[in-house]
């Protein structure tokens, strides 16, 4: 009976890889999901590259924002734009659903093709027990892994990390920030106060310097001396 499988080994392939490339999405998408959750435990401490570019770009929106960011936004919009190997994770389920009806089209065309052939109903039962085992297989490895399950786990853990660790941890960076901006302007302003009376002295002492010559030589002097000058002429000549 099973070796109608052997006699069309193409299309028993098709069906078989379709079903395994079916599991595979899922799987893939489970490990990734489940390794975040794992390092949303320690994000302060993380080592995964998606983790830290969520965080960097919490940070970015909430300085340019402030308070007024939504998470549970922030945190969907992340997920959704998580990429592997140029594909969007959240479609990995959307894709693995897709090859598993694929290998099941590849299997009633098998069967169509057999009975066109001129094949009893108890030879083409194999591809009957494929379609089957391959549908309670895949929901098998869905239910066990559970994508979705995951996916709303790592969104509590990131929106509870965000909202109630990194925001207040930001909101502190920016209180010190500022404070520190104004401690540096105090002692500026200070520096700037001390530096103008020395200047307002310097000022006050050029200019003492400059009228000293004027105040040395009174008013008069010049024409006092020259009428003692005449005085003494006369005297001599007379």
């Amino acid at each position: 009976m099973f070796h109608i499988l052997s006699e069309h080994m193409i299309l028993t392939g098709l069906i078989i890889a379709f079903l395994f490339l079916s599991i595979i999405c899922q799987t893939i998408s489970a490990v990734i999901y489940q390794n975040m959750i794992i390092q949303a435990d320690n994000m302060s401490a993380t080592e995964n590259k998606l983790l830290k570019q969520c965080k960097q770009k919490y940070a970015s929106y909430y300085k340019l924002n402030g308070k007024m960011i939504n998470t549970s936004v922030f945190v969907d919009k992340f997920l959704q734009r998580i990429k592997i190997a140029g594909i969007y994770l959240s479609r990995l389920s959307h894709i693995s659903g897709q090859l598993m009806m694929l290998s099941i089209l590849i299997a009633g065309i098998s069967i169509c093709y057999l009975l066109a052939a001129g094949n009893t109903l108890f030879q083409i039962i194999p591809y009957y027990l494929i379609s089957i085992l391959g549908l309670y297989l895949y929901f098998s490895v869905s239910g066990m892994l559970d994508v979705q399950e995951k996916k709303n786990i790592l969104k509590t853990n990131l929106m509870d990390y965000l909202e109630n660790h990194y925001a207040p941890r930001l909101e502190i960076e920016k209180e010190n920030a500022l404070e520190e901006g104004i401690r540096k302007r105090e002692v500026y302003a200070k520096e700037l106060l001390q530096d103008e009376p020395d200047e307002q002295n310097e000022e006050k002492t050029d200019h003492a310097y400059l009228e000293e010559p004027q105040k040395a030589v009174p008013k008069g002097t010049d024409a006092e001396g020259l009428a003692e000058l005449e005085n003494l002429l006369e005297e001599f000549f007379a």
